[in-house]
């Protein structure tokens, strides 16, 4: 029997259960080291491998520039989860759906599975690493005889190491052009540090220090810097707490042109056209100079201040940007008096980036709320004008060989860089990486490259924090180290002996020299720490800063006018383009959207009206740098005059989950800008988005709650209108009683913020399958825990938050309506209060999905497809369900029955909070708490006694009981302080 592979490879049974065993060896060996290449016959099994007993390695993300740490968890060779490293600073234990995903990328069965040589009528043919090798060390020397710097890095930055190695590999072969690229770069944000403060590293920020704060275009909960880490924060942030004597929650506002997940979470959105933000923040700044709130240990000349700021009277930004003049006084008023204030810029404008940091400066808050740290890493990207010389030089014919690994800059790049024509030019182009992706389309050898949780490596994220990358599993396609087949390639040609052989030899040299930075007197004791750890966590000092006020001579500019914008912004899953590759990714709903599977074009309903088109409308987008096409998305969550479409789709290789879905906007962008001036039109055809959500209207169910902070403080719970008291008697029969344990769990609605890492965590735990878009459309999603989305009546919108958010599950009913309704008794109540699924008894019947008034079931209508070798990320602890079968949320059954015979096996008490869920794990916010209803003191119980006026249940009128708790979302009344 052969499971079938993508393009004509297949993995046999035979060859499964030999990688199987080489990985489990592997797996058993502290920190990963590479396994002797014997098999090991389970007849004399290994003993630190047993069999049903996962194995757990600390090792990076890499999803995204952040740099949090995860810990793998490993069977029989296998990794099948990712969780977040408790000891990381960074991410504390949390993972986000991004990096949930990672696991997609090992085991996507488009990743390239061997060595490919373009021929000269551009067909691609299979060779063996030997002659791949021969090829790129022949043109490597030949380029190196032709002169200097004819040989070209060009890829992403893939930590300190990997730098080192890269520089290596070209001074190797007579060169230096290195290019670290990253399509969404911090430059706006360093080159203001410099201008300022003289210095290019990015400041860290404590959202959870501030009274007030006030992002202009930071998606920080998002996409933008470290989102595990600031959504963390943010909701320390607003957690009620006494401030000045009174009960309240941190104030923010958002300063964007388009309702973001960050936005609705915020107590105001200040629509803008796209860069008119640093409009607003300038004009913020010109209010505390005129109310004399400039701190006078600030070292700002207030002479030089106000006449930078001259230009931004409120009256004066308001017309211009139609932000209301009392808007502007009460921010900069608010943001003034506050006792702890944070200004943070996200937009492509540097000018933003230096108001909001003079903002943060002139109040004080600099130390407290925004710090720069000592000893702070070199810059891991390349500035653009490196970037831009080195396309220049290919398209000059300055390259004889350019070598490419990730970043995909055919894709991301703007169009007036020519890269693709750059390309053309270079006589010998190399990619290395997973999936052949646009780039690789312009190679002439590609090279498969190991995943990053096959791979030694390491990152710096920031000062005092160094992760440490491990492989947590034997590699999965005939793969290598991107940094093994740079030194190889080094290797051959070099007359003298490199300092290091493969990027694993490198990795530890590198991290012995650490040893006595950490005080560890042993290095190979250290070594085995930082392994187990994840990595070399220090102290970190705040460092002083300089300031430099010689720019604000003169005043500042106002941004350009636009009468009709596109802005493109990061999708909160698929990022710039590099997770469109995970189906996972692609078919979470956007939290705001609620659209899968697509790009769209969000249009406001009064510029849908003057183009003259409606929902589903294709519209032709056109910048003077190109144009693409997308269906209109009518919502109220635009600024009127912008276009929105979000950054990642319009793929046209990457795989079969990638390719042909939607547009891509980086093709319409000038360069270093996420917008531009465009036109819009109709072209006459339609395509439906997509999406799960059924109603964007409550419909005055109590479905998610809320309440404002001014009624909690004065302990008044809401009265819902619609709800109804159960007549009596209110059950038909006896209830259920729980000699043990009750399981259960409270939810804090203002804590979660949409960010769908729980979604993504279940389908990982839970081998939830996905359907894709005809599925999604059709009604069939799989997904067990759901985001929840609703728009506030219009008008309950002075009394309501931006968007009503709150994660969906099963409610685990003691009157469950889907239990008595199974003809064959497949729904069933456990005696420790889960609504059970018996498959192999289920005959599919419905009626339990019918009859859940929460739509938290889901039928399987065909047998679930996992193409191999997506197999392989399968959880063996949880049952792989077939078509004709109901299933649904237990509160990670598998994770109970597992801490229950752990407990059992040392003949001891279950301990609170040993069992923890996938969603719960995930969580950023910790917003999920599980535990045992029946036992007062868990954390879980806590929690809602430490809340009892915010205690609420969904749909409660029904009855059904439910074992989760949620805390009602809270708000700010609008207008008040």
């Amino acid at each position: 029997m052969k499971i079938e592979k993508h393009e004509g490879t297949s993995i046999s049974r035979r060859a499964f259960i030999k990688l199987a065993a080489t990985a489990g060896a592997a797996a058993a060996i502290p920190g990963c080291e590479p396994a002797a290449r014997k098999l090991i016959p389970y007849v004399v099994p290994d003993e630190n491998v047993v069999p049903g007993v996962p194995s757990f390695f600390a090792t990076t993300c890499s999803e995204c520039p952040a740099g949090c740490g995860v810990v793998a968890r490993i069977r029989e060779g296998r990794v099948i989860k990712l969780e977040g490293n408790p000891e990381d600073p960074i991410g504390q234990g949390a993972l986000c759906a991004r990096g949930q995903a990672a696991l997609q990328g090992v085991y996507n069965p488009d990743r390239l599975a061997n060595p490919q040589v373009r021929g000269g009528d551009g067909a691609m043919r299979a060779v063996s690493w030997y002659e791949a090798e021969k090829m790129l060390a022949d043109k490597l020397a030949a380029a190196s005889k032709a002169g200097k710097d004819r040989v070209t890095f060009f890829g992403s930055p893939n930590g300190p190491t990997f730098g080192k190695i890269a520089l290596t590999f070209l001074g190797s072969f007579n060169s230096s052009r290195a290019i670290f690229y990253e399509a969404i770069s911090n430059e706006p944000a360093r080159a203001a540090a410099k201008t300022l403060f003289g210095r290019r590293d990015l400041p860290i920020y404590r959202i959870d220090q501030a009274e007030v704060l006030i992002s202009f275009g930071a998606d920080f909960i998002e996409t933008w810097q470290s989102p595990v880490e600031l959504a963390r924060q943010y909701s320390l942030f607003r957690t009620p707490q006494k401030r000045r004597g009174a009960l309240t929650i941190g104030r923010a506002t958002y300063v964007g042109p388009r309702l973001s997940m960050t936005a609705s979470k915020c107590d105001d959105w200040i629509a803008t056209v796209p860069g008119a933000q640093a409009d607003v923040a300038w004009s913020i700044l010109n209010v505390l100079v005129k109310n004399g709130k400039v701190s006078p240990n600030s070292g700002f000349d207030l002479a030089a201040l106000t006449k930078a700021v001259e230009n931004f009277d409120p009256t004066a930004t308001s017309a211009r940007t139609g932000v209301p003049v009392e808007t502007i006084a009460q921010l900069g008023e608010t943001f003034g008096k506050a006792d702890g204030a944070l200004a943070i810029a996200g937009t492509d404008d540097s000018s933003a980036h230096l108001a909001a940091m003079i903002l943060n400066s002139v109040t004080g808050n600099f130390g407290k709320t925004i710090m720069f740290f000592e000893d702070s890493p070199a810059e891991a990207t390349s500035t653009p004008d490196e970037v831009d010389a080195a396309v220049d030089a290919m398209r000059s014919g300055q390259i004889d060989v350019a070598f490419l690994a990730g970043g995909n800059p055919v894709f991301t790049m703007p169009p007036s860089a020519r890269i693709a024509e750059a390309l053309q030019k270079v006589p010998f182009v190399v990619w290395a990486g997973g999936v052949p992706d646009e780039t690789a389309a312009m190679a002439s050898l590609l090279l498969p490259a190991h995943h990053p949780l096959e791979s030694w490596r390491d990152t710096a994220p920031r000062a005092g924090i160094r992760g440490l990358g491990q492989p947590v599993m034997q590699p999965v396609f005939a793969s290598k180290p991107v940094g093994d087949i740079m030194l190889d390639a080094a290797a051959k040609a070099s007359s003298t002996k490199l300092q290091w052989a493969t990027t694993a030899d490198a990795v530890k040299a590198e991290w012995l020299a650490l040893a006595p930075k950490a005080d560890d007197a042993n290095p190979e004791d250290f070594w085995t720490k930082v392994r187990r750890e994840g990595g070399l966590f220090e102290e970190q000092h705040v460092s002083a800063l300089k300031l430099d006020t010689s720019p604000f001579k003169a005043a500042v500019p106002t941004a350009a006018q636009m009468e009709l914008s596109v802005y493109a912004y990061p999708h909160i899953f698929l990022y710039d383009g590099r997770g469109a590759d995970k189906p996972w990714l692609q078919e979470l709903p956007e939290p705001v959207a609620q659209i899968v599977w697509d790009s769209w074009a969000e249009i406001n309903p009064d510029t849908a009206r003057k183009l003259g088109v409606s929902q589903d409308d294709i519209i032709e987008i056109k910048t003077e740098h190109g144009k693409i096409e997308a269906p209109v998305l009518v919502a109220p969550t635009m600024r009127s005059g912008v276009i929105a479409v979000p950054l990642g789709q319009g793929h046209r290789a990457y795989g079969r989950y990638a390719k042909n879905v939607g547009a891509n906007p980086w093709a319409i962008l000038p360069a270093g800008a996420t917008y531009a001036s465009a036109t819009a039109h109709a072209t006459g055809e339609t395509r439906k988005l997509v999406t799960p959500l059924g109603n964007g209207d409550m419909l005055g169910r109590s479905i998610v709650e809320a309440m404002s902070i001014e009624q909690l403080a004065n302990g008044i719970v809401p009265k819902d209108p619609h709800e109804q008291e159960a007549p009596e008697p209110s059950e038909m029969y006896p209830p259920w009683k729980y000699a043990g344990h009750k399981w259960g769990m409270t939810i804090d609605v203002n804590a979660c913020t949409g960010c769908s890492a729980c979604v993504t965590a279940c389908y990982a735990e839970n081998n939830v399958p996905w359907v894709g878009k005809e599925g999604v459309d059709n009604g069939r999603i799989m997904s067990w825990i759901r985001i929840e989305r609703y728009f506030p009546q219009p008008k309950e919108a002075a009394e309501a938050p931006q968007l009503y958010l709150a994660p969906m599950l099963c409610q685990q009913c003691d009157q469950a309506p889907c239990e008595p309704v199974c003809p064959v008794f497949a729904s069933y109540h456990t005696e420790e209060g889960l609504n059970g699924q018996i498959y192999n008894r289920c005959v599919g019947t419905r009626y339990c999905e019918n009859n859940c008034p929460y739509k938290v079931r889901r039928f399987n209508w065909f047998v679930p497809e996992w193409p191999a070798p997506m197999n392989l990320q399968l959880n063996p602890d949880v049952t792989v369900r077939g078509a004709g079968v109901m299933e649904k949320c237990t509160f990670c059954v598998q994770r109970i029955q597992f801490a229950e015979l752990n407990a059992k096996t040392e003949d001891r008490q279950l301990r609170d909070g040993e069992i923890v869920t996938a969603c719960q794990q995930a969580c950023p916010t910790r917003a999920i708490t599980f535990g045992d209803s029946n036992d007062p003191a868990s954390a879980m119980m806590r929690r809602r006694d430490d809340n009892k006026l915010r205690n609420y249940r969904a749909l409660e009128e029904l009855n059904t009981k439910p074992a989760i708790t949620y805390l009602r979302d809270l708000y700010r009344e609008k207008g008040k302080a």
